[in-house]
C-alpha cells in the first residue's frame, strides 16, 4: 500500500530504517521480564479460580468470557499488527487514522454489546451469565484499544514504560479477583478487575504514547479509509485467528454442557503457560522483520531461520513436560475435581510448538508482503474449527463420558494447527530451514523420544502419577535427563548462548562496522 501521505515532489524516497537486532532483542527481553511477572501473577489466579469456583460455575465465567471475546474481535479492526508492521517505517502514520478509527471502534462497540445480548437472550442464558458477558464486552473494548496503543510503541521501540504498564496492570487485576473472591460476590463482578486494570493501562498508554510516539487523535476519513483497507487482511487473519479460541468455547457450551467448558477452561489455563514468549514475538518480531525486509533479504531469511530454531528450542521443553505430566500438573494446579481433564491437557501441549512455528512463519509472510497467505490459512482454520467441534463432540462426549465434549475441541484444535503450520511452512519454502535448523529438529526430536522411554521406564519402578511427590520427581528426572542430552547432542548450543548474552548486555559499546559471518548468526538469533 503506499503512504497515505505522498511525499513532496521531487524529494529522495528515506532510506529504510536499519535493522538493529540488539535493540529488538533487549526490547523482547524487556518485556519478557515484565511478561514473567505478569504470568506469575496470572499462574496464582489461573489455580485458585478454578478451584474456587467449581468446574461448573467456572464454566459458565469460562463461556461468558470466550462468547464476549468472539464478538469483540470484530472491533479490532487488525490495526495493532497494520501498526507494527507499518509504523515501524514510517514513524508518524499512526496519527493520521488513529481519531478515526478509535471512533469507528466505539460505535462498532455499542452494535456488538446490542448483538450480545439479543443472542443470549434467544439462547436462554441465565441473567448472571448475560451480565458477565457484558461487563467482559466492556472490558474486550478496552483490552483491543490498549494493544492498539502497544502497537505503536512496539513499532517505535519504546517499551521502557509498556514494560511497567503490564506489571501494574497484572497487579490491579489479581488483587481485585482476590478481593472479588474473598468477599464472596456474584459472578459478574469477577469482571471488574478485568475493567479496572485496562481502564489504567489504556490511561496510562496514552500518556507514553504521546510522549515518545507524537500519536495526536485526529480524525482524516480519507486517511482512516485507507488504513482500513490496508488492515483489512490483519483483521481478517486476526478474527480467524481469534475464532479458533473463542467460538469453540461457545460451541462447547452449547451442544455439550458449561462443566465440559469448565473443564477445558481450566486445562487451557494450565496449557496457557507456554505461551509466554507468543506475545514478544508478535511485538517484537514482526518490526524487526519489516526492517529487515526493506533493507537486507539476506538478514530477513537469517532471523527465519534462527527465528524458528530458537522457538523450537525453547518451546519443545515446556511441552514435553506438560504432555507427560499431565496428571501431576492438573494435580499441584487445579485440584483433583479436575483430574478427569488430564487427556485434555496431553492433546493441547503439542499445539503450542505449532503455534510458534506459525506465528514466526506468518510474522515473515507478513512482512514480505504476502499477508493474503497467511489470511487465508486462518480462515480456512476458522472454518475447519468449528466443523470439527460440531462433528467431534456428540460422539466423543457419548463414548468418554465426563471430558469427552473437552478432548473433542481439544482435538479439534491441534488438527487445525498441524494444517495451518504446514501451510505456512510450505508457501516459504526451502527459505524456512537450513541444514543447521534441521539438524536441531532432529536432534530435538530423538532427545524428545529419549525422555519419553525414560518417563515410560519410572512409572514402572515405582514413580508414577498418583502420588504428587512422585509426580513431581519424575519430571525433575525427566527435565535432567533432556538437559543433559539436549547440551551433548549440540541441538542447544551453550556458547552461542552465552554469546549472545554478553553482546546484549554489552549494549553500550558501538556496533562493527563490518560483521563476521558469525556475528550475524548471533544478531539473526
Amino acid at each position: 500500500m503506499p503512504p497515505t501521505s505522498a511525499a513532496p515532489t521531487g524529494a529522495e524516497p528515506a532510506p529504510p530504517p536499519a535493522v538493529d537486532a540488539h535493540t529488538s532483542l533487549r526490547n523482547a527481553l524487556k518485556l519478557g521480564g515484565s511478561l514473567l511477572v505478569t504470568y506469575g501473577i496470572a499462574l496464582v489466579m489461573r489455580m485458585v479460580l478454578p478451584r474456587y469456583l467449581g468446574p461448573e460455575s467456572f464454566g459458565r465465567y469460562n463461556w461468558a468470557d470466550g462468547f464476549s471475546g468472539a464478538f469483540f474481535v470484530l472491533s479490532a479492526l487488525g490495526l495493532d499488527v497494520y501498526i507494527r508492521k507499518e509504523v515501524s517505517v514510517r514513524r508518524e502514520h499512526a496519527s493520521e487514522f488513529f481519531g478515526g478509527t478509535l471512533l469507528l471502534q466505539l460505535a462498532l462497540a455499542l452494535v456488538l454489546t446490542g448483538g450480545m445480548l439479543w443472542v443470549m437472550r434467544a439462547g436462554g442464558e441465565p441473567p448472571e451469565v448475560q451480565r458477565l458477558a457484558l461487563l467482559l464486552g466492556v472490558y474486550q473494548f478496552f483490552f483491543r484499544l490498549n494493544a492498539i496503543l502497544a502497537a505503536v510503541l512496539h513499532a517505535r521501540e519504546k517499551v521502557d514504560g509498556l514494560s511497567v504498564a503490564h506489571v501494574v496492570m497484572k497487579c490491579i487485576w489479581g488483587g481485585g479477583l482476590v478481593l472479588v473472591l474473598l468477599l464472596g460476590l456474584p459472578l459478574p463482578w469477577l469482571a471488574a478487575p478485568f475493567i479496572g486494570a485496562e481502564v489504567v493501562k489504556a490511561g496510562f498508554l496514552v500518556h507514553l504514547t504521546r510522549a515518545h510516539a507524537g500519536l495526536q487523535f485526529r480524525v482524516d476519513a480519507r486517511a482512516t479509509a485507507a488504513a482500513l483497507l490496508a488492515a483489512l487482511p490483519f483483521f481478517l487473519n486476526e478474527a480467524a485467528l481469534a475464532t479458533n479460541g473463542r467460538v469453540d468455547v461457545s460451541i462447547l457450551g452449547l451442544v455439550a454442557n458449561k462443566t465440559e467448558v469448565g473443564y477445558y477452561g481450566a486445562i487451557w489455563g494450565i496449557a496457557g503457560m507456554t505461551m509466554l514468549l507468543s506475545p514478544i514475538l508478535g511485538w517484537v518480531l514482526l518490526p524487526m522483520m519489516s526492517r529487515a525486509a526493506s533493507s537486507s533479504p539476506e538478514e530477513f531469511t537469517r532471523i527465519l531461520r534462527r527465528g524458528l530454531e530458537g522457538v523450537i528450542t525453547v518451546s519443545v521443553p515446556v511441552t514435553l513436560a506438560l504432555a507427560l505430566g499431565s496428571e501431576t500438573w492438573v494435580r499441584l494446579m487445579i485440584g483433583e475435581a479436575y483430574l478427569p481433564a488430564a487427556p485434555v491437557l496431553r492433546l493441547l501441549a503439542p499445539i503450542f510448538v505449532l503455534t510458534y512455528v506459525a506465528t514466526v512463519c506468518g510474522s515473515w509472510l507478513m512482512a514480505a508482503s504476502r499477508t493474503w497467505t497467511v489470511t487465508r490459512t486462518s480462515l480456512l482454520a476458522a472454518v475447519l474449527n468449528p466443523a470439527l467441534n460440531l462433528l467431534l463432540i456428540p460422539p466423543l462426549l457419548a463414548r468418554m463420558g465426563p471430558t469427552g465434549g473437552a478432548s473433542a475441541t481439544a482435538l479439534s484444535l491441534a488438527l487445525c494447527e498441524v494444517i495451518v503450520t504446514i501451510i505456512l511452512v510450505s508457501a516459504i519454502g526451502s527459505r524456512a530451514y537450513d541444514a543447521r535448523s534441521l539438524a536441531v529438529l532432529g536432534k530435538t526430536a530423538g532427545v524428545c523420544a529419549a525422555v519419553t522411554g525414560v518417563h515410560l521406564g519410572l512409572g514402572h519402578v515405582g514413580l508414577d502419577s498418583r502420588d504428587l511427590l512422585r509426580g513431581l520427581a519424575r519430571l525433575v528426572v525427566d527435565g535432567t535427563v533432556y538437559l543433559t542430552l539436549i547440551l551433548a547432542t549440540g541441538a542447544v548450543r551453550r556458547d552461542e548462548v552465552l554469546a549472545l548474552v554478553r553482546r546484549v548486555k554489552d549494549r553500550r559499546k558501538p556496533a562493527p562496522s563490518a560483521a563476521s559471518p558469525a556475528s550475524q548468526e548471533e544478531r539473526a538469533a
